[in-house]
């Protein structure tokens, strides 16, 4: 057991430009997975002809892969004794492995394509290769910024500045991918050519490379060499261990709104980004140029969510943000329902003014549509600096640093969700009727089935939200409270 006479990370705390070095870890995190929910049901669907429920169970399937090996990343990286640390090893080979899998996800080769299950299996294995790299990076990276900074602002500011990060290599990857790589021409639509999207997956592989090495070699200041350290459950005891931190994070009672309030959150997230991709395509009829207009939109709402996380923290602590962040959430999608639901707005609707034809119709939904994802900007980030304080009070109260156990811990329920939310996707995607290409020949889809796609997306995912807000009223840490610990620990 690590106690309070182990020396604490050097140097405590960390400049913006570090931060920003820092949260270029984020861009390879975001490339990957963001590519990944925004164009895998789309590729295994439209491309490859995958039934959809088939194709969100090989999703889900890697992320509870995901879900289930994080705490094991977690516990390994808090007690890995080496020259160059507990965090920066890992984060360099599951990063490099990430980048890999990230271009072989894509490029399904010709042996394994005589039958649905081939495929299935092909992208199945991939995906939990790809997950098991996401978790060597993604656990220590984590847990390094809850190290790199011990204010209780300043956590919130770094994983705003993480958020940030994330939002702009979504929007100059897989929002601009619209443009660059799915280009409707000659009346086919960019999304069932294959090739499409290996020259995405190129592409995102390189640029998550080089994100990943600047990341591990820019936060070096930050690595400790653990090796004269105590190697207290690295024997025979590991695995009791192991059960023993889990069971007592798991029955902390400070996270566990936490826990649930990101598990829903995240989940109806999941169905939403899986299924607007959907809506731009076939509810909206968006041409390349538009889709990238609305898909850029939520990742400048994510990230103009994340900047001012801060302010509102420091206005009303971090619940009442988090409560701010899912109200306009809410608002802006439930927007979207009255608006194209309803069909008092059609998505080819236009105004006239002055003599000229103006889009109604575009701008609308973009800009609700990025409210929705502004709200999420608002409570992801604040939900995981949260997180960072509860580690914090469990150090102060025994002296133990379960910093990697801790974000293990937070992102198991959001892995959870996305597992869950992912085959759900699936399911709403068969039960809404939606038909998938027939020996590569595309199929038209009714109107009733494109309508209740965009049901599921704008109320489904508006309610699950809702749902969310219940549980994270009850979240007990307050700045006051965690200031009064720091002073009794003191004294």
């Amino acid at each position: 057991m690590e106690t309070s006479s182990v020396r604490s990370v050097a140097p405590r705390g960390a400049t913006i430009p570090q931060t920003a070095i820092y949260s270029l870890g984020e861009c390879a995190n975001s490339l990957v997975m963001n590519g990944i929910f925004g164009f895998a049901m789309l590729f295994y669907t439209k491309a490859l002809g995958l039934d959809p429920t088939w194709a969100g169970l090989a999703m889900s399937v890697s992320v509870f892969w995901e879900a289930v090996s994080e705490p094991i990343m977690g516990h390994v990286s808090d007690r890995t004794r080496s020259k160059w640390g507990r965090r920066h090893p890992y984060m360099l080979v599951g990063g490099l492995l990430m980048a890999a899998c990230s271009y072989l996800i894509w490029a399904v080769p010709e042996a394994v394509r005589g039958s649905q299950m081939a495929v299935f299996w092909y992208l199945l294995t991939m995906n939990l290769v790809l997950r098991t790299g996401l978790t060597l990076f993604f656990i220590p990276y984590l847990a390094l910024g809850f190290e790199m900074c011990a204010d209780y602002e300043g956590r919130s500011r770094l994983q705003s500045f993480r958020q940030v990060f994330n939002m702009a290599a979504n929007f100059a990857g897989p929002a601009m991918a619209w443009s660059i790589f799915f280009r409707d021409k000659d009346g086919v639509q960019a999304t069932t050519v294959e090739a499409n999207y290996h020259h995405m997956g190129g592409v995102f592989a390189a640029a998550t490379a080089v994100f990943v090495l600047l990341a591990v070699f820019g936060t070096l200041r930050w690595k400790e060499d653990t090796r004269g350290e105590a190697r207290a459950g690295l024997d025979a005891g590991w695995l009791r261990e192991f059960f023993r931190e889990l069971k007592s994070i798991l029955l902390d009672p400070n996270p566990r709104w936490v826990f649930v309030f990101v598990f829903v959150v995240c989940a109806g997230m999941v169905v939403v980004s899986s299924l607007q991709m959907f809506v731009y395509d076939d509810f909206m009829r968006f041409s390349g140029g538009e889709k990238s207009l609305a898909h850029g939109g939520t990742m400048v709402g994510m990230a103009l969510g994340a900047v001012i996380a801060t302010p509102l923290t420091r206005r009303f602590d971090k619940r009442g943000a988090v409560l701010c962040g899912g109200v306009v959430s809410i608002v802006c999608n439930l927007a979207l329902a009255l608006l194209f639901l309803t069909g008092w707005m059609a998505p080819d609707a236009t105004a006239q003014v002055a003599g000229a034809t103006i889009p109604l119709a575009l701008p609308l939904f973009v800009l609700f549509h990025a409210g929705y994802w502004l709200g999420n900007g608002i409570m992801l980030p604040t939900s995981t600096a949260m997180m960072a304080d509860v580690s914090e009070i469990h150090r102060l109260r025994t002296g133990e640093r379960k910093d990697g156990g801790y974000s293990a811990a937070f992102s198991l329920a959001m892995r959870m969700a996305i597992s869950f939310s992912l085959m759900v996707a699936g399911w709403c995607l068969h039960a809404t009727g939606y038909q998938v290409p027939k020996d590569g020949v595309a199929v038209t889809q009714s109107p009733d089935a494109i309508w209740r796609i965009g049901l599921v997306t704008f109320v489904v995912g508006s309610l699950i939200c809702l749902g969310s807000l219940f549980a994270i009223r009850r979240y007990p840490i307050t700045r006051e409270g965690l200031e009064r610990m720091r002073k009794t620990a003191a004294d």
